[in-house]
């Protein structure tokens, strides 16, 4: 495995065959240019039927041009025979016939032109209508399956099995491995690997003094159980969530405690939380019963994975609402398909995916579960304190009033009779009479009543006016 390890963490740290550039490029030709040929071109320059050898269906049919020659010139819109028809610039050649593109559409055209006319490689000409059964047959779409370890000469030089994928790819190529590197260099490459970091002056000295068969192992654990490993690989997958910690546009608005996503990530790598796993909380780890807690503090670590689909840029003020919800929701769905299915499904809010099995049913299925959310602040560190607290007071109300709304009640109903002699003998009293009620009477309190009532009579707004 140590002999492999390097070989894999370089194969991860590589960058993607096409730059970030040219990835900007083809989601411009899917996204504003492939739809504007679907909708406005194919019927007459497509599969059913290709006037003047034009197809406009595909990349490859575009890059193949007319019976006349190439209709795109990358670069330069202005020598590309497209752009003159999309222009109108001659009568004989406008189109599409039925009416100019928009302004906006033409601008599009243009520029990706400009851009050098960014497409998707390896598409074919002839394939046209969405076949996803046909689709699902590709080989990355079929499951993972076991099969027999490679063939190699060399049979000395593997450590683990998967020294042996690397080995048979080399004699292949009709190369050799090549010498073992020094034990400084593999130090300083492996500690860079795993923890972004170069060894310490006495790490590299510990090192060369060890001459244990393990020596190697050990140095690879105490780097994978380094903090700073969760922090180089974390900045991975949060490049992949577009992890900012403000809105961007105009006034670049700050998104509230969006460092506690970037922290959970780090401590999920950290941990070695399971993909699976790593997945549902991404998705919905607001639903999860049992949430996975936090392994000191206890908190619920899974809520906090939701929190990416709320990351990335957004209007303070937009002039279409709908539009730039729409335009939200897309990019929700964009990062979640690629992150976790390896493939964007964002082209597919404009059409049906034409090289693999994505329709824009599955776009709009993606869509609603993004709109059936909602943005909300989690106390997630004190949550659940907080829940326990009030079940315990709820259970202490409930043992107090068993007790006190008996004894409340009698209170109450003694009071009650005490105050119907107060009142009947300020009655009497009011209109002259005898007090009918032996029992001794306050003094102070009677005098009390007999003035209320005496002010009630003469109160018509006073709560007692009718009955004195």
């Amino acid at each position: 495995m140590l002999r492999s390890l390097p070989h894999l963490l370089v194969a991860l740290t590589l960058p993607p065959i096409a730059t970030a550039q040219d990835q900007a490029g083809i989601d411009f030709f899917e996204e504003r240019i492939r739809p504007v040929f679907e909708e406005s071109c194919v019927e007459c320059h497509g599969p059913e039927k290709a006037k003047v050898g034009l197809r406009l269906d595909s990349p490859s049919a575009i890059l193949a041009g007319s019976s006349a020659g190439a209709v795109i010139v990358p670069g330069r819109p202005d020598e590309s025979l497209l752009i003159e028809a999309v222009r109108y610039d001659d009568e004989d050649l406008a189109m599409p016939p039925k009416g100019r593109l928009d302004a906006s559409v033409l601008a599009d055209l243009e520029r990706w032109v400009e851009l050098g006319a960014p497409m998707p490689e390896g598409a074919a000409a002839e394939e046209s209508a969405l076949d996803l059964m046909a689709r699902r047959s590709h080989w990355s779409f079929q499951p993972l399956r076991t099969g027999p370890r490679p063939q190699v000469t060399d049979t000395s030089w593997a450590l683990d099995p998967l020294d042996d994928y690397v080995l048979a790819a080399l004699e292949g190529a009709g190369l050799a491995p090549a010498r073992e590197a020094e034990r400084a260099v593999w130090l300083r490459r492996v500690s860079y690997d795993l923890i972004g970091l170069p060894p310490s002056p006495e790490e590299l000295a510990d090192f060369l003094a060890d001459e244990a068969p393990d020596a190697y192992e050990r140095v690879a654990d105490r780097l994978l159980a380094s903090p700073h490993f969760g922090e180089r690989w974390g900045r991975h997958w949060l490049d992949l969530m577009r992890y900012a910690e403000t809105r961007g546009h105009e006034f670049d608005f700050v998104i509230p405690n969006a460092w506690q996503y970037r922290d959970w990530v780090v401590r999920a790598f950290n941990e070695g939380v399971p993909f699976d796993q790593f997945t549902r909380e991404h998705i919905a780890g607001d639903l999860l019963d049992p949430p996975r807690r936090h392994p000191e503090l206890g908190f619920n670590e899974s809520v906090l994975g939701t929190g990416f689909w709320f990351l990335g840029d957004g209007c303070h003020s937009p002039v279409d609402i709908l539009a730039d919800e729409a335009d939200r929701v897309a990019n929700q769905v964009d990062v979640f398909s690629r992150a976790f299915l390896g493939l964007t499904v964002a082209c597919a809010r404009c059409h049906d995916h034409k090289f693999d099995p994505i329709s824009a049913e599955d776009f709009y299925a993606l869509s609603g579960f993004a709109l059936s959310a909602s943005y909300r602040q989690v106390r997630f560190e004190n949550e659940d304190a907080e829940r326990e607290a009030a079940m315990r007071l709820a259970q202490v109300d409930e043992e107090a009033r068993s007790e006190l709304e008996p004894a409340l009640g009698s209170r109450l109903l003694q009071q009650g009779e005490t105050l119907v002699r107060y009142l009947r003998a300020a009655k009497a009293l009011v209109r002259g009479e005898a007090l009918e009620d032996d029992a001794p009477l306050d003094a102070g309190r009677l005098a009390a009543w007999t003035a209320e009532l005496w002010a009630a009579q003469r109160d018509t707004a006073h709560p007692l006016h009718l009955w004195a």
